[in-house]
């Protein structure tokens, strides 16, 4: 994981927090009105500048 580089953007960041309160990309798609396609490219996005290979170690490099 490279905790350095691009700065995740404000709603990678929102999808992120919620992934950490345990939410699926459906439940994470209701709670910030947004289509779960966009859930799913907000964390690749988010995993990609994070080096993460999995929604944990996303999580975790994000706090």
């Amino acid at each position: 994981m490279s905790l350095s580089g691009p700065p995740l953007s404000p709603r990678e960041l929102d999808v992120l927090a919620q992934v950490a309160r345990g939410c699926s990309n459906a439940e994470v798609g209701r709670r910030l009105s947004l289509l779960p396609e966009t859930v799913k490219s907000c964390l690749r996005c988010a995993m990609r500048k994070l080096g993460a290979s999995t929604r944990f170690e996303g999580v975790v490099a994000t706090r």
